[in-house]
This record gives C-alpha cells, sequence and structure tokens, in this order.
C-alpha cells in the first residue's frame, strides 16, 4: 500500500495546473480505491460546494442530488467531517431522499472523505459503485491516507493558483499605473490613487479597473491614423 500512496501522491503533486491536479486526484482514486466504479471532488470555494473532475456524467447527477436535498455522504463529509460509507443505498436511511435519488440512477454505494488541511476544508473525495455494498474496510484503510495526500495536493495546487493570480494583478496594476502617469503627467503615487478612486466610484476590483485602463490604452494605440502603415 506504501508504493501505491507513494505512486497516486506523485501523480497528484506532478501536475501543474490547478484542474489537471483535481483530475489526477480523481483518476488516482478511482484507480487505487477498491468498489470505486466513479469518482470526483466535493469542492468547498467561497462558502459554496460543487463538483469537480467528474469521471461521468452520473457523478454530476447524484451530486445535484445531494446538493439540492442538502443530504449525503458528501455533504455530510465536508461540512461535518470524517468518513461516511454507505452498504446498500436502498436501505440507507441517514438520507432517506437522497438515498432514493440515487439509487434510482443506479448508484448504490457511496464513500465519502473530507478533505482538509491545517484546519481549512477543502471539499470531499466521493467515491460511488454501481454494486450494493461495494465499500468494505480495505476501502477506507486505502482511502483516508489517500484522501490525506489528496487534501495536500489540493492545498498546494490552490496556493500556486493564488501566486499567479497576485503576481499577474500586480503586473496589469502596475501597467496601469504607468499609462496613467504618462497620460496625466503625474506621479507614481498618484497615479496609484487614480486607480484607487476608480475603482471605489466603479464598484469593480482594483485588478478590474486596472485592465480596463489597459485594455483602453491598447485599444487607442491600435486606432491612431496612419497604424499599420509603411
Amino acid at each position: 500500500m506504501a508504493e501505491l500512496l507513494a505512486d497516486a501522491a506523485r501523480a497528484m503533486e506532478s501536475e501543474p495546473e490547478h484542474n489537471a491536479t483535481l483530475e489526477a486526484i480523481v483518476r488516482e482514486a478511482q484507480k487505487s480505491i477498491p468498489g470505486t466504479d466513479h469518482a470526483g471532488l466535493s469542492v468547498l470555494e467561497n462558502g459554496r460546494v460543487a463538483t469537480a473532475a467528474p469521471t461521468s456524467e452520473l457523478v454530476e447527477a447524484i451530486d445535484s442530488f445531494q446538493y439540492t436535498l442538502q443530504e449525503g455522504p458528501c455533504v455530510d463529509a465536508v461540512l461535518d467531517g470524517g468518513v461516511y460509507r454507505t452498504g446498500n443505498l436502498a436501505r440507507e436511511t441517514r438520507w432517506p431522499r437522497f438515498a432514493e435519488a440515487a439509487s434510482s440512477l443506479g448508484v448504490h454505494s457511496m464513500l465519502a472523505f473530507r478533505l482538509h488541511l491545517d484546519g481549512r476544508v477543502l471539499g470531499a473525495l466521493n467515491l460511488y459503485s454501481t454494486n450494493p455494498d461495494a465499500f468494505d474496510e480495505e476501502s477506507v484503510y486505502i482511502g483516508q491516507p489517500f484522501a490525506a495526500h489528496a487534501s495536500i495536493a489540493v492545498a498546494h495546487s490552490r496556493e500556486r493558483v493564488q501566486l499567479l493570480d497576485a503576481l499577474d494583478s500586480r503586473d496589469v496594476i502596475g501597467m496601469a499605473k504607468g499609462i496613467i502617469m504618462q497620460s496625466m503627467t503625474v506621479t507614481d503615487e498618484r497615479a496609484f490613487s487614480v486607480l484607487v478612486a476608480l475603482s471605489q466610484r466603479t464598484q469593480e476590483k482594483l485588478r478590474t479597473v486596472a485592465e480596463k485602463v489597459v485594455e483602453d490604452a491598447r485599444s487607442r494605440a491600435l486606432h491612431q491614423p496612419g497604424r499599420g502603415r509603411r
């Protein structure tokens, strides 16, 4: 199992893009955790839960039931923590409305693990089977450390996205300041104050305002008389 987890961890951490990381987690879970026919992630962002990297449309349909009804193993894993395993969903009493809906689409067993790191809840890893009683103790035994590795991969991937976004924002704000400094003949500090004032007036994020300033300058440059002539 150590070798299995090591291979899975390397696959999850090796992906450079955030969506590719999520897809790698789900792919490795489907391959590594016994009983799994379908897999997906419930990701928690800005207080909302949404499905990511589903292996099939069936996963999206099942998750939609959970989010609409606000009940099910994935929802409880995200909100309450822990591991949630079902036997035969047709006999499940914890989530009666969801269990009936899931069974009607042919999903008869589920297993869900909360994803969390350093006190932050990231979402849940969700596994589905078309067979009843598909997930046993071995599935849980393998799934728990797998979910721990997945939590680290998700958290690190999000941090990379945030860092790149911050760097991109800094670049575009710097470009906008330069444009304002040149057009209004003002200092760097004054140009930034102009951007802040525009942001407050339009009630838009500073980066959005900066992007509009840059785009407006680019558009005017492209439409200057004689532009493109030799």
